[in-house]
């Protein structure tokens, strides 16, 4: 099957997999976070022991320390990135393939 890819402005580039993944985590949470901003945070150690190593995790944010700037919209649904996860996932891209979130080099 064809992959969709698409990029953010602030660079992150992502599937339609990853897209409709987001999507409905935002449809079952958001209810649950009002005043809140979905931010998608992503850690990649680049030394150190855990060299290598990288995981993510969604988090709500409060409305007021997200600035405007640094939100997306990502189909349906207005999406936070991080600076520093903008720069851990430069050249990487976002996809959700057998019910997980995969980062492809």
């Amino acid at each position: 099957m064809p992959c969709t890819l698409a990029r953010l402005p602030c660079g992150v580039i992502y599937t339609q997999a990853f897209s409709e993944h987001l999507a409905r985590v935002h449809a079952e949470q958001a209810d649950n976070h009002p005043k809140r901003v979905m931010t998608f945070e992503y850690v990649r150690c680049a030394s150190g022991p855990m060299r290598g190593r990288a995981w993510w995790q969604v988090l709500w944010l409060p409305d007021e320390v997200v600035p405007d700037y640094r939100r997306y919209r990502m189909g349906r649904i207005t999406v936070h990135f991080p600076k520093s996860s903008q720069h851990g996932l430069r050249e990487r891209c976002l996809d959700y393939l057998n019910d997980r979130v995969v980062v492809r080099p």
